[in-house]
């Protein structure tokens, strides 16, 4: 298992892959995008007003969408940050033995200094540092759409899928403690060949070579969403290798409506293969995705229900907010991310499954009110087998926070996952 040289994808070949997307919805006309997408208004025909009207004055306007208050964190670039790749062989669970690719990146010092002090219980003044074994990191593990790139770094000055949460004073902080951040397998990798079926077991297999690769016995995770199912596999395969464990919206199984939508998702994306047009097909299953990461509260109130265009006699269908929101975040969704990699991941979710008595002592399960995808009540169950399954050890906290926002909470409600994750990591 060797580190190999980390390649920048091409921009022109993720260009020609998105080609033609900003039309992938016909007929196309664009508002401004509540995410923040800067757009040009649309024309309206609206019942009582100017056909050729523009302008907020045209018609109803969309709900401004409700913003969970937290300070901004993690601006900061870390100098120490790495990003590295290592192949590892792997025994897969519908698959067998494979050779993988795995890229991750690592935030923070592994090796931290310690003075003479902490190791023998006394020190002299100005006596030089002695390092300890490397440091206990967190892994931090987001939704199928997450990757490894957890903030700023040298080689990449995005905020990485979590911002407000991980970096410089968030709570998730690399000074204080080392993250790593990995890319999951899955679809088909750079050597062409297609990693599918995989299941969260597979990734915990994944994850465990990283570890290895950097000397790391034991390690702590965050993992929310998918990530959150690739943390319980991780502590049902290794449970002498995990530290602290934090699960956000993900449990020991899928709800069977979850994996109705989802099942729908890439039957859609199959039609676009099948017809010749992947990248809309996969815009389409993204746009239906969105509809159940939210909750219904919230489109109530983000968006009006008057049509941004009504419809005309030759056909041209009426167009209202909510779509041009879908369309958006579809052709958002095809700019980064394959086909192939969807359907391997998407089908992942579906697979999912881990045996009672496998959680942690003091595991903190987060939900959200609004989830319909993992509803509180399925991270109760967790809680539940896991207690029952070994009596007399301490059970699981279960904590389930208000929001609008649904599954996508744990990317909004910065406030209160901070307050939680702080309190956890200060154990």
């Amino acid at each position: 298992m060797s580190a190999v040289k980390m390649r920048r994808p091409s921009p022109a070949r993720a260009a020609a892959r998105f080609k033609g997307c900003q039309d992938l919805w016909s007929p196309m006309r664009q508002h401004r995008d509540p995410e923040g997408s800067k757009m040009t208004p649309p024309t309206l025909a609206l019942p009582g007003r100017s056909p050729g009207a523009t302008g907020a004055s045209a018609f109803p306007p969309c709900a401004a969408p409700r913003r969970a208050s937290a300070p901004v964190h993690g601006a900061r670039s870390d100098p120490r940050a790495t990003l590295a790749r290592i192949r590892a062989r792997l025994t897969l669970d519908h698959l067998g033995e494979r050779e993988v690719t795995i890229a991750y990146e690592v935030h923070g010092d592994l090796m931290r200094p310690k003075t003479p002090a902490t190791t023998a219980g006394t020190a002299t003044r100005g006596a030089p540092a002695v390092l300890e074994d490397p440091a206990a990191p967190t892994l931090v593990l987001g939704g199928i759409s997450a990757g490894r790139h957890l903030g700023p770094a040298s080689f990449d000055s995005g905020p990485g899928w979590w911002p407000g949460l991980v970096g410089h004073g968030a709570a998730l902080d690399p000074a204080r403690r080392p993250l790593i951040g990995i890319d999951y397998i899955g679809g088909t990798d750079e050597s062409n060949r297609l990693i599918r079926p995989v299941t969260t077991h597979d990734q915990a297999r994944a994850i465990a070579a990283v570890l290895d690769h950097l000397g790391i016995a034991r390690a702590s995770f965050v993992g929310a969403s998918y990530g959150g199912m690739v943390a319980l596999a991780f502590a049902e395969l290794f449970p002498d290798r995990i530290g602290q464990l934090v699960i956000l919206c993900a449990a020991h199984r899928t709800h069977p409506m979850a994996t109705a939508v989802r099942s729908v998702q890439r039957a859609v994306v199959g039609l676009g293969v099948d017809s010749g047009d992947t990248a809309r097909g996969l815009s389409l299953a993204r746009a239906l995705a969105m509809t159940t990461y939210r909750s219904t509260q919230e489109f109530e109130e983000r968006f009006s229900p008057f049509a941004l265009s009504a419809g005309t006699p030759n056909g041209d269908p009426a167009r209202f907010p909510v779509e041009d929101y879908l369309q958006a975040r579809g052709a958002d969704f095809v700019r980064r991310f394959d086909t192939e990699r969807y359907l391997a991941l998407s089908e992942s979710i579906d697979l999912h499954g881990t045996r009672p008595g496998s959680l942690p002592e003091h595991a903190l399960l987060v939900s959200f009110d609004t989830d319909i995808l993992v509803p509180p009540w399925l991270m109760d169950e967790l809680a539940a087998r896991d207690s029952g399954a070994k009596p007399g050890r301490s059970a699981a906290r279960h904590v389930t926070i208000p929001s609008l926002y649904g599954h996508d909470a744990f990317l909004k409600e910065t406030a209160a996952v901070s307050a939680l994750l702080r309190e956890e990591v200060a154990r």
